[in-house]
């Protein structure tokens, strides 16, 4: 493997790494300071509108350099595949909370329905998830081994996790009040 093209893709890896995912621990952060009532619900909106493109960008970046650096390696191990299940939720999650941020944005004042609360712990405990398990999967590629056949069945592993969130967002759907917005 030539060496320089893959540490140009590991810096641009690395570099979209800390913009997207420092920008989801600052939505994250200010989103407990908001639900402990210390920041009104227009300053956490008004926060993640801007963090949400840095986000986007850092996800995007991250997709198109690591796919460089799937390239370089040749191939790709059922770890990674994993770590692309977790890549392809975080894309997935982040379209979610679009819906998300504009239920919240009809939402009255700071009073925010118990359900949409509901939906963003979800959401936030989904790119935790995503975020931690992709990072992760990351550094054992690059600091263990390069090549890791674990899990023999990783589809296993996925179906799990998809099952999880599914069964907690139906109980959430079943059990919490759900409230209509006002579109006007």
């Amino acid at each position: 493997m030539n060496t320089l093209p893959f540490y140009i893709f590991l810096f641009l890896h690395l570099t979209f790494l800390i913009v997207g995912f420092g920008a989801v621990l600052v939505i994250d952060f200010l989103g407990i300071v908001w639900i402990r009532g210390k920041i009104s619900k227009r300053i956490f909106a008004h926060v993640t509108r801007y963090t949400r493109k840095l986000i986007w960008l850092g996800w995007i970046g991250l997709v198109c350099s690591g796919v460089g650096l799937i390239i370089l390696k040749g191939y790709i191990d059922n770890l990674t595949k994993l770590k692309l299940f977790f890549v392809l939720m975080i894309g997935v999650n982040g379209v979610i909370l679009g819906s998300i941020q504009k239920s919240l944005d009809k939402a009255d004042g700071d009073s925010i329905p118990v359900f949409l609360k509901f939906r963003i712990v979800i959401a936030t405990i989904v790119s935790q998830i995503g975020w931690w398990g992709a990072i992760t999967i990351g550094f054992l590629h690059r600091h263990w081994q390069h090549n890791i056949p674990w899990p023999d069945n990783f589809w296993l592993y996925i179906l799990s996790i998809v099952l999880s969130f599914g069964i907690l967002v139906l109980v959430g759907r079943l059990l919490l009040p759900q409230k209509q917005y006002k579109t006007g």
